[in-house]
């Protein structure tokens, strides 16, 4: 289940959402993201389809966070325009140092995405609450 709305995220949790351009197909983005998602003990996959995962992030004190890829090819579907999102389950965590950040991340490090030809990343502290905070592991 995803607190996403019109792709803005609920305002009273703690959110991130990132923008990510690669190089490579989509259909090899889905694969890598899904795969290094399965690899992650404390991630959920939910329903996968050819332009978007969902999933769930338990953290290690038992916070929730729903957590989101969508997958848009560019020019002749060479590259791919990915939108990530996760968002915290509890109205309490509005300021969680980064968790939200580091969950997109992570998986797309671990996944050796951010290696892939032409990736970019895109984000803000307006719309990745303590991204300037995080320290991800």
């Amino acid at each position: 289940m995803c607190v996403v709305r019109n792709s803005q995220a609920d305002p009273t949790h703690a959110f991130c959402r990132i923008v990510w351009l690669l190089g490579v197909p989509c259909d090899q983005v889905n694969m890598a993201i899904v795969t290094q998602i399965k690899a992650m003990g404390s991630y959920k996959l939910g329903p996968v389809t050819p332009t978007g995962i969902q999933a769930n992030h338990t953290s290690a004190v038992g916070q929730i966070e729903s957590v989101n890829f969508t997958m848009t090819a560019t020019s002749m579907s060479l590259g791919c325009h990915v939108d990530g999102s996760s968002v915290s389950a509890f109205w309490f965590s509005l300021f969680d140092n980064g968790t939200n950040y580091c969950n997109l991340r992570n998986i797309m490090q671990g996944s050796g995405l951010t290696k892939a030809p032409g990736f970019v990343e895109f984000t803000n502290e307006w719309l990745c609450l303590g991204v300037g905070l995080s320290a991800c592991k």
